[in-house]
């Protein structure tokens, strides 16, 4: 009897011995946050964040705000991040990669004659086009189109870039104007355009022989704004950016935008 208490002390105590360990381990401590601000001098801040966010493994631990600063021409504003050490490791590199010299972009501007008579004006007119056109059938009335002319444009990001196209009448042409941000990342480009403008650009018209006898100048007539308008798309795709009807003629003028492919 007294052998079997001694069995069984001596192995309740075995127990003890190897649960001990396993009681006194301690507990991983999660590593000490800091928070760090980061200068944003190209990037779109909305896009700083979201790869500050793409960095973090647990978003629970992550704190990340941005602020603009639209007055300094050095920096586009601030990100600032609360996060570990190896988490700031980590957004440090990314936004060294990705906030380096400004984006820039190639872009192709055509514009078109649109009429709602029929013709057959397919040959002409380039595939990505037609598909651009074929993607808004039902919302453009016009049968048969034109090509005009092209423009190719190199922007850089947030930067205004200005194009000229002589398509026009009479010898006028139409000057482009436009400037975008960059959204999206180097195997997504997503682009911003916040702001493209087409204006007509008359011909001064030649003085007559009534008016060089007076020696009065012929005024030209003011540049008219002819679409004013913002959007998004992506590298490699053409849109319809908009219309416009033409001066003197059952004719319209169509313009699209080709975010051109960098390869």
């Amino acid at each position: 009897m007294i052998r079997n208490s001694c069995v069984r002390l001596l192995a309740f105590a075995a127990l003890l011995l190897l649960a001990a360990p396993l009681a006194a381990a301690p507990q991983e401590q999660p590593a000490p946050a800091q928070t760090m601000r980061y200068d944003i001098r190209f990037m779109d801040l909305n896009a700083a964040e979201v790869l500050a966010w793409d960095q973090c493994e647990q978003k629970e631990r992550c704190r990340i705000g941005t602020m603009a600063v639209p007055n300094d021409p050095s920096r586009r504003g601030y990100l600032e991040v609360t996060a570990d050490t190896a988490t700031q490791e980590r957004i440090a590199r990314a936004l060294a990669k990705q906030d380096g010299v400004p984006f820039t972009q190639s872009f192709q501007v055509l514009l078109l004659s649109a009429t709602t008579k029929a013709g057959n004006s397919v040959a002409e007119i380039p595939a990505n086009v037609q598909k651009a056109l074929a993607d808004l059938k039902g919302f453009l009335p016009f049968k048969s189109y034109q090509l005009l002319d092209a423009v190719w444009m190199r922007a850089t990001q947030d930067r205004p870039a200005e194009g000229h196209v002589a398509a026009g009448r009479g010898g006028s042409g139409y000057r482009v104007r436009l400037r975008f941000r960059n959204l999206g990342g180097p195997q997504d480009r997503s682009l911003f355009v916040d702001a493209f403008s087409l204006a007509d650009e008359p011909v001064t018209p030649k003085p007559s022989a009534a008016d060089k006898k007076d020696g009065e100048a012929v005024a030209p007539r003011a540049s008219r704004p002819l679409i004013d308008t913002s959007f998004n798309l992506k590298e490699g795709e053409t849109i319809v950016v908009g219309t416009s009807k033409m001066d003197g003629a059952d004719e319209a003028l169509v313009v699209l935008l080709t975010a051109v492919p960098s390869s």
